[in-house]
């Protein structure tokens, strides 16, 4: 029986939302890439099979993508991963049986090194809210969550007032996929927290740690702005500075400070220390001073 694409792409997408868990504009990517590749395999006007869709037409597309749009190497990458994961999903599903992407050749990409802020940029950023104002009180806070703790925006938004313990200077995130890990509260985050808690109004029926002036939980769209406007303040607007530019940058302070990368993987919730690996390359200078040390071995000169 034919599982028009409409349909598939709607179910695809609670299963994205219930059972992996990932953020609205995770979904959206998702559904940006499939939607654009049902646009150009199906005309207007005519129903696609999500299960017979051939891997003949799917290398048509990619050569569509590649050689008639343009679109960049990491675009393309990003378009291929979205197409695999929804066939794989058709594959769980029990409705097809081989996944028609899985020959398809993604290109190879360069490392793409993270953006991140410098000490004297940091200091900048978190003078820059109006600490006179409960909402000033409540967005350094913010700023320092990210930086001091490392947490992704969606955890940031989804933090409750019981996640935060500060009898045992822990603050407990939920990540990808519902996955739970307990982070220590730095000092000068515990300090800030406080004081938002302190200048906070009670919230009746509300969990939210972080909420807005009507006293309900602020949504990832209002963080990201807020973001970006202190950065504006702080003279930093360089690449424009998010909440995970934010997030690289406690990473790479970690890594500046000699910690283990094992210890920022579990600190950042990384699935795989591949990811975390990046920040080897944040640094040329303290890896060539670490390189140098090897001249222990250089022979002697004593005669």
């Amino acid at each position: 029986m034919p599982f028009p694409i409409s349909r598939a792409l709607k179910e695809f997408e609670g299963w994205l939302r219930v059972e992996r868990n990932l953020s609205p504009r995770t979904r959206t990517a998702y559904l940006y890439d499939l939607d654009r590749m049902t646009r150009f395999l199906a005309p207007e006007g005519t129903m696609l099979d999500a299960l017979n869709i051939s891997s003949d037409e799917l290398r048509r597309y990619v050569v569509h993508l590649r050689e008639e749009q343009g679109i960049a190497a990491r675009t393309l990458a990003r378009t291929l991963s979205s197409i695999r994961v929804f066939f794989d999903w058709l594959i769980e599903q029990g409705r097809i049986e081989i996944n028609p992407a899985e020959s398809l050749h993604t290109p190879r990409l360069p490392p793409k090194l993270p953006v991140y802020l410098v000490a004297h940029e940091l200091k900048r950023l978190f003078a820059a809210p109006d600490v006179s104002t409960p909402a000033g009180v409540r967005d350094r806070a913010i700023l320092m969550t990210f930086t001091l703790a490392g947490i992704r925006l969606q955890e940031l938004v989804g933090l409750n007032v019981g996640d935060v313990d500060f009898a045992s200077q822990t603050i407990r995130v939920f990540g990808k996929g519902s996955k739970e890990r307990l982070l220590p509260l730095n000092p000068l985050l515990g300090e800030a927290h406080l004081a938002w808690l302190a200048a906070r109004e009670a919230a009746e029926g509300e969990k939210a740690f972080f909420v807005n002036r009507f006293g309900r939980r602020l949504s990832g769209r209002m963080v990201e702005k807020l973001v970006d406007k202190y950065a504006l303040a702080a003279g930093i607007g360089r690449d424009g500075i998010s909440p995970h530019k934010l997030r690289h940058s406690f990473a790479t302070m970690l890594h500046n400070r000699d910690v283990d990368l094992v210890e920022i993987q579990a600190l950042l919730g990384h699935a795989s220390i591949a990811t975390t690996q990046i920040y080897t390359h944040t640094n040329p200078g303290r890896l060539q001073a670490a390189v140098e040390k090897l001249a222990i071995l250089a022979p002697s000169t004593k005669e």
